[in-house]
């Protein structure tokens, strides 16, 4: 929604929720939000005897919280009720992880949910603001990685964030199509079309046949780097949505 983006400025920002942004219900973002880095996932354990500790951290990495404090830009009071109805009506209608974008960080989304809370609506009655708070899963996915591109065989990858990014990948053809992308390989058996979701471990056609049964060895991640490509068999179109993300 780049229209609305230059609209607004750090000092009156928006933010997009499940597709409505928060300017529709005359909600301004009033502060820059606070960057939250989420935090990798890791034990310490200790051992009697033994100097430090025994650290086991995984590749994962656990929620963050994302806040904006909002004020409402209404001319008229009386109109504050009706909009703070329609604004906390609108987070509360929404289950599950979601996406989330804002003014501040244009370049990026995130995947969140929203908990809800009475003291969003009573802040905004009685004083005309409030601070929304959302939790977010740890990934700041680039809206560049969400273009589509041409999976060929022997043409790289290049992957230029830190973080090992996990591809939905298109296939469409006939019998076993082997892709092969930084040393991971998966063969899939193609009749017409297939679906390769490797961050979910599912392989589909829409809308939710379920082709599981067709593909073997391991789901394919795009290393930091350059990574190299293959794609044999007989495939007619190959694609790929690479989800880089950082943290």
């Amino acid at each position: 929604m780049p229209n609305l983006f230059d609209k607004f400025t750090d000092k009156c920002g928006l933010f997009i929720f499940n597709g409505e942004s928060s300017a529709d219900f005359d909600l301004v973002v009033s502060e820059v939000p606070t960057f939250e880095k989420a935090g990798r996932k890791s034990s310490a354990f200790d051992i009697p005897g033994r100097n430090g500790s025994i650290l086991y951290q995984q590749n994962a990495w656990n929620d963050a919280t994302r806040q904006y404090k909002v004020w409402a830009a209404v001319d008229d009071a009386t109109q504050l009720p009706d909009k703070v109805n329609a604004f906390t009506a609108w987070l509360n209608s929404v289950t599950g992880y979601q996406r989330l974008e804002d003014s501040f960080e244009p370049e990026t989304f995130r995947l969140a949910y929203y908990n809800g809370g009475t003291n969003v609506s009573t802040s905004l009655m009685q004083y005309g603001e409030a601070t929304i708070s959302f939790t977010c899963r740890p990934e700041r996915f680039y809206k560049t990685g969400e273009q589509v591109e041409d999976l060929v065989n022997g043409t790289p990858i290049y992957n230029n964030t830190r973080f090992e990014a996990k591809p939905l990948i298109h296939l469409e053809g006939s019998g076993n199509i082997t892709v092969s992308i930084g040393g991971k390989t998966i063969v899939a058996n193609v009749t017409d079309y297939i679906n390769i979701d490797c961050e979910r471990m599912n392989a589909y056609r829409l809308p939710s046949e379920n082709k599981n049964d067709k593909i073997t060895g391991t789901f394919p991640t795009i290393a930091p780097g350059v990574n190299a490509v293959g794609v044999t068999g007989s495939v007619t179109t190959a694609t790929i949505v690479p989800r880089y993300f950082t943290i």
